[in-house]
């Protein structure tokens, strides 16, 4: 590659040129004899060279990743870096060639992997550039070994320790049974199946237009193939990559309404109310306890206020809220002091004859599990005693005193996706 580059340069037109080694530390004497091999190479051509050391092994443990995986992100790593800290250069060649992009494609299939897997390595990615990527590896070594000139060998590529090796050593000699030049054909499949790539990913750039909500209803509605990429494209967004079971799992719940699913990193997979989106906030879970008294009592967490009146409000005095929702409540009904609070696991309510638990009330009503702590719910030392939008408890007299419940809010409770208690009063029969 390096005299490729160099050649080009001579007789095309002048561009700067930088070598780069990176020593992984894993071959002792013979991973040193490759870094000298590599300067001195570069010496003789006069081309810059630079040398970074890095300690594979101690890097996969700290990360978690494999041998080959850590020596990859670290070898990108520190191009990424020379790259941002250089004003001259702005791509990174690598050598990559025919072979290996076959010994890829059979690994990546042998994988399960989609189209893109299966396409092999691109190519162009970014600042990434393949120039031998079409090149196959006995006719490098060929043409090296016909200008006499020299160059050396990992003895690790010999074993078969890792997979890609076993691929490499075992498998590909085989294929020439099949076809005399079996780089040629995948190169062939590579290419078709990168473009067939490339249109879908663009009709899934349609798709989401620069969004990060989508109706649940259109996600449904999409080819399974186009659903993949566009759920890809969301995660990407939070540098995660979504595995099969995580699609399937959100393609059979798709036309279940709300629901929420964990995926890698943290990110959570939400639909609520028609919209779908990927979020990295947790879920909402605010815990507090007011005590509430005749008159106004201010709810700072959601920017509203519950009046407890012998009166019924009336909206004109209620103008600095956007919602309010009132309820008539037995006074004979209240058990010690009232207090407002969020939901908790296991509430239930007793109105119109029956036990309702909040859980399957809300169900009912399709509110989102993340926006149901939003709603203050209005307790006595018995328990609930009336929920916002549904009915009020009536295990009492309900003709010995009145008592008005309001709640008002200013609004930033109910923006967005949050739960809007005149919407559901509109439906309640309270």
């Amino acid at each position: 590659l390096l005299l490729y580059l160099f050649e080009l340069r001579r007789r095309e037109k002048d561009f700067p040129i930088l070598a780069v080694h990176i020593n992984h530390m894993l071959r002792g004497d013979e991973a040193k004899r490759d870094e000298e091999f590599s300067r001195n190479l570069a010496m003789k051509l006069r081309i810059p060279f630079e040398c970074v050391c890095v300690d594979v092994k101690k890097y996969a443990a700290e990360h978690s990743q494999s041998i080959e995986e850590a020596a990859r992100n670290a070898r990108y790593s520190h191009f990424a870096n020379i790259i941002s800290s250089r004003n001259d250069i702005s791509c990174i060649a690598l050598a990559h060639n025919a072979t290996d992009n076959l010994e890829t494609v059979i690994f990546n299939i042998l994988r399960g992997s989609g189209t893109k897997g299966a396409a092999g390595i691109p190519p162009v990615r970014d600042n990434i550039l393949r120039p031998m990527i079409l090149v196959p590896k006995s006719d490098i070594l060929s043409a090296l070994e016909s200008a006499g000139i020299e160059y050396v060998t990992d003895s690790t590529n010999l074993c078969d320790d890792y997979s890609r090796n076993y691929i490499r050593n075992n498998i590909l000699p085989m294929l020439s049974h099949i076809t005399s030049d079996p780089e040629k054909t995948v190169s062939r499949l590579s290419l078709n199946l990168r473009r067939d790539e490339e249109y879908i990913s663009s009709v899934a750039d349609k798709v989401l237009d620069g969004r990060n909500e989508v109706s649940t209803k259109e996600l449904a509605s999409l080819h399974r193939s186009l659903l993949y990429r566009v759920l890809t494209k969301m995660a990407s967004v939070y540098s995660i990559t979504l595995e099969s079971v995580h699609i399937d799992g959100i393609y059979a719940l798709l036309p279940t309404g709300n629901f929420e699913i964990s995926l890698p990193g943290g990110i959570r997979f939400v639909s609520e109310q028609g919209v779908a989106y990927m979020t990295d906030s947790p879920v909402a879970g605010i815990e507090y306890r007011y005590f509430v008294q005749k008159g106004e009592n201010i709810i700072e967490e959601y920017d509203a206020a519950i009046y407890l009146t012998d009166e019924k409000v009336k909206k004109t005095s209620l103008n600095v809220y956007k919602k309010s929702i009132q309820a008539d409540i037995s006074s004979a009904i209240i058990c010690g002091r009232l207090f407002i609070r969020p939901k908790h696991d296991g509430d239930s309510v007793f109105y119109g004859g029956m036990t309702h638990k909040l859980k399957k009330l809300f169900n009912d009503r399709k509110i989102p599990t993340s926006k149901r702590s939003l709603i203050p719910i209005l307790c006595d030392d018995k328990g609930v005693v009336w929920v916002p939008g549904f009915g009020v408890r009536d295990d009492g007299n309900r003709n010995d005193g009145h008592l008005y419940a309001t709640l008002a809010i200013k609004g930033s409770v109910t923006d967005g996706h949050s739960f809007s208690f005149a919407e559901q009063n509109k439906k309640s029969n309270t």
